[in-house]
């Protein structure tokens, strides 16, 4: 759709960040030009009479077009823009990681030249790519590498992540690392992503126990209380520091009501929970495929899944998150002499929205301020990107999504890729009718 620099969105029941609003959006040259009863002849219009419109949707956390281990990821920046732009989402916050004896600024160059790469094959296509955006690992810390995080900051990059795992992974760092490294990022007022599994605890279980071939076996080698015991440690480190701190893919209750009773006395922790430990559970690890439902940290018992549906929507959750992981299925499938082989992760940018909005169980001017919070507003805060995005307001970037609820339903797609599907069977109530990205229509009516 050619816009000449402007679209005029009109009649739709707008969702600012406090209240749902009947009026007119004008865009002009990618950004939200202003609102009101706006009549014009010459720009092109939405007429978005019936429909609800929300701020771009932002997943803040996806692994995407990497290696993971020996595995190279299901997904690449095309076909992960493909499924989030048919869902509403309008960026992808993807993680860069120092390794292989680079430089954190050589990773990030090497990352950037791949999206650009991705980028200029799309648009050969006719095609747009999504907004992405990129988390940060440093993994040593010299002089050098500081100098580095210090300029990385001052360019906009405003999020670090760390893990309380992944040893053989050359990912771990030790809660006394963490801190130190939390302390010296505070200043450049940045916000730290922690993977919260207690290392410890999950190496002194013997694996020797348990039936390996088994998929459930998995989640009794990630128990519960390995992430309860490091999302203790990690709020002691936050009530220390009182630096920002985000808690990625929260999976127990129990360390949902920790968080939750923290930020009733400090206002420095965040966290998310993903859709997997929403609808899914232990139970299905014991199908005869449930190695395809291996993700770290497991799935958890039934009775936790409901659980934790009843704590989002009592807003234990800042952020709703897919931890989207896909792996090609042959290499999903390859290792089941020893679940420990088995790459972790799962699928779920197109799902995100559809079960976010399955979980408030309709929609109106309340569950779609608590939708758009979450979906929007929240992650943005959270990341550095508000109030560009995340938020429909004069300035802001036209990214904006155009949907109904409620009329038919269709299948949920969790990815494009040569992968499983994750939530195979479930359903949605959600049609997406148009997805703007800096004020470009990159999806309409299907």
């Amino acid at each position: 759709m050619s816009n000449n620099g402007k679209i005029l969105i009109k009649n739709g029941n707008v969702v600012f960040e406090n209240e749902v609003a009947k009026t007119d959006i004008l865009v002009q040259n990618g950004v939200i030009k202003s609102f009101g009863n706006i009549e014009s002849a010459d720009i092109k219009t939405i007429d978005a009479e019936g429909c609800w419109v929300f701020p771009g949707f932002i997943d803040m956390h996806t692994h995407l077009d990497d290696y993971i281990g020996k595995f190279y990821l299901a997904d690449t920046y095309d076909t992960a823009s493909d499924i989030a732009i048919e869902n509403g989402i309008t960026t992808l916050f993807n993680f860069i990681t120092q390794k292989n004896g680079n430089t954190l600024i050589k990773e990030l160059e090497l990352a950037l030249e791949k999206f650009e790469s991705r980028k200029k094959t799309a648009a050969e296509h006719g095609k747009e790519l999504c907004n992405v955006a990129f988390h940060l690992t440093p993994a040593t810390f010299t002089d050098d590498d500081w100098n580095d995080i210090e300029y990385l900051t001052s360019i906009g990059f405003k999020t670090f992540k760390f893990y309380t795992t992944y040893k053989n992974a050359g990912l771990y760092a030790s809660y006394d690392e963490i801190e130190e490294v939390i302390s010296k990022l505070k200043k450049y007022d940045v916000t730290t992503l922690i993977h919260c599994e207690d290392n410890d605890t999950i190496e002194s279980i013997d694996y020797k126990q348990f039936d390996l071939s088994k998929a459930y076996s998995h989640a009794l080698l990630r128990p519960v209380e390995a992430e309860v015991i490091a999302i203790r440690k990690i709020l002691s480190i936050a009530e220390k520091t009182l630096a920002k701190i985000h808690i990625v893919h929260v999976s127990t209750t129990e360390g949902a009501g920790l968080i939750n009773e923290y930020r009733k006395r400090f206002g420095n922790v965040t966290c998310e929970t993903c859709p997997q430990y929403l609808y899914l559970n232990e139970e299905n690890l014991k199908t005869p495929g449930g190695h395809r439902y291996i993700c770290s940290p497991p799935l958890r018992t039934a009775g936790n899944m409901n659980r934790m549906r009843e704590l989002a929507v009592n807003g234990y959750f800042d952020a709703y998150t897919t931890d989207h992981c896909g792996f090609l299925k042959k290499d999903k499938d390859n290792f089941l002499a020893d679940i420990r082989n088995v790459p972790n992760g799962l699928p779920g940018i197109g799902a995100l929205t559809s079960l976010i909005f399955e979980l408030y169980g309709g929609l109106n001017d309340v569950t779609a301020v608590e939708i758009g919070r979450r979906l929007s507003a929240n992650p943005a805060l959270i990341t550095g990107l508000y109030p560009m995005k995340g938020v429909i307001r004069e300035g802001s970037d036209a990214d904006i999504t155009i949907l109904n609820y409620g009329n038919k339903e269709k299948d949920i797609t969790s990815t494009h890729a040569f992968s499983y599907e994750t939530y195979f069977g479930k359903k949605s109530k959600l049609d997406i009718k148009y997805t703007l990205i800096k004020g470009n229509v990159v999806y309409e009516n299907n």
